[in-house]
């Protein structure tokens, strides 16, 4: 057998059995994975300049690396989930007090100014019954929360294992793509079944369409919080900034996202007797804070790529129907990878005359 000659189908056949196995094992990790091989992308350039000062030595500049990353991103991180996780203890604790206060039939009393309301009341079976009702749900709601918990204390040995197994491997594919990045990538070119120049341009894809996922997810919490910033600014909430960071911070969850915030924001201003600006609240984050990542976020993926709109609109929200969290990152680079393919496919149909 001549150096030139192709694999045998038996040996292509062994490799693709040995993928799919592979790729079966790693599947509970892929998220840990995939979440990695973004950061890479992300780092590479600072690690590249960070080896190249170092004299080229790898295991320095990949311990650099894996430092500035948990210094730069995990620990404000962190410290930005405190700080979300004690405004949302202080909101609840806001929203128990109002619904347990002394003054709840007062309140009810003063919702009723508003015609609509004291109709809603007064359907209710009046003021002294929904003060009650209100009371005994809010008894229910917290005792039904502690016993969720409660039955939930036996799961957490499991889910911190789980956390603790799935943050172990991506530390460890962090470093691994850190420390053999360009190895790797050289490597996959020589293997892929593609020319070189359209196994590259697959990369450049992947790496500029995760960045722009990461991208277009900082920039929608920002818009989103400043837009609820100004919906709170002007009914004169107090700590808008805060409940702005929060909504802000809360765009990131997907399904419930902002309204995990202004939900209950609206609430306590309802019942601190201010109706008017609870409807105000509820109608402006509807229509703007909860909506308007649906438009920025298409914008900022397709980046200044040639991507049509719909597709990315289709990768964003197909993706996270289809994968969850994690389907925000896969729709968009699966689309991008699907048309950069098909363009290589359409350029192969005629190629270049000698």
């Amino acid at each position: 057998m001549t150096a030139s000659s192709e694999p045998s189908l038996s040996l292509r056949l062994m490799l693709l059995t040995a993928i799919g196995l592979s790729a079966w094992l790693v599947q509970p990790f892929a998220d840990a994975v995939l979440i990695a091989a973004v950061v890479t992308v992300l780092a590479w350039p600072l690690h590249r300049r960070t080896m190249a000062r170092l004299g080229g030595r790898p295991i320095p500049a990949t311990a650099l690396s894996m430092a500035g990353i948990s210094v730069g991103v995990v620990a404000p991180v962190s410290g930005l989930l405190w700080l979300v996780s004690s405004e949302l203890v202080a909101l609840a604790n806001e929203l128990a007090s109002a619904l347990d206060s002394g003054d709840l039939s007062g309140q009810v009393a003063r919702l009723q100014r508003v015609p609509l309301v004291a109709w809603l009341i007064d359907k209710a079976g009046g003021p002294q019954v929904l003060t009650h009702s209100m009371q005994v749900a809010a008894r229910e709601a917290l005792t039904d929360l502690a016993r969720s918990i409660g039955q939930s204390v036996p799961n957490i040995v499991g889910l911190t294992a789980r956390a603790v197994l799935k943050s172990t491997v991506f530390l460890l594919t962090l470093a691994t793509l850190l420390y053999r990045g360009q190895e790797l990538l050289l490597w996959a070119v020589r293997l892929s079944p593609l020319p070189a120049r359209h196994t590259k341009r697959l990369f450049e894809v992947f790496a500029e369409f995760a960045r722009n996922v990461v991208l277009a997810g900082l920039v929608s919490a920002i818009v989103q919080g400043l837009v609820a910033w100004l919906g709170y600014m002007i009914v004169g909430l107090e700590r808008a900034v805060l409940f702005a960071l929060l909504t802000g911070v809360l765009a990131f969850v997907p399904l419930v996202g902002t309204a995990a915030a202004w939900v209950p924001i609206g609430l306590l201003l309802l019942l601190q007797g201010r109706p008017g600006a609870a409807v105000f609240v509820t109608i402006w984050s509807l229509l703007l804070t909860g909506t308007i990542d649906n438009l920025v976020k298409p914008l900022v993926v397709r980046g200044r790529s040639d991507m049509p709109t719909l597709l990315v609109f289709l990768g964003v929200f197909g993706g996270l129907a289809a994968f969850g969290v994690i389907g925000l990152l896969v729709g968009p680079v699966l689309m991008a990878m699907l048309l950069a393919l098909l363009r290589i496919y359409e350029e192969s149909l005629d190629p270049p005359a000698a």
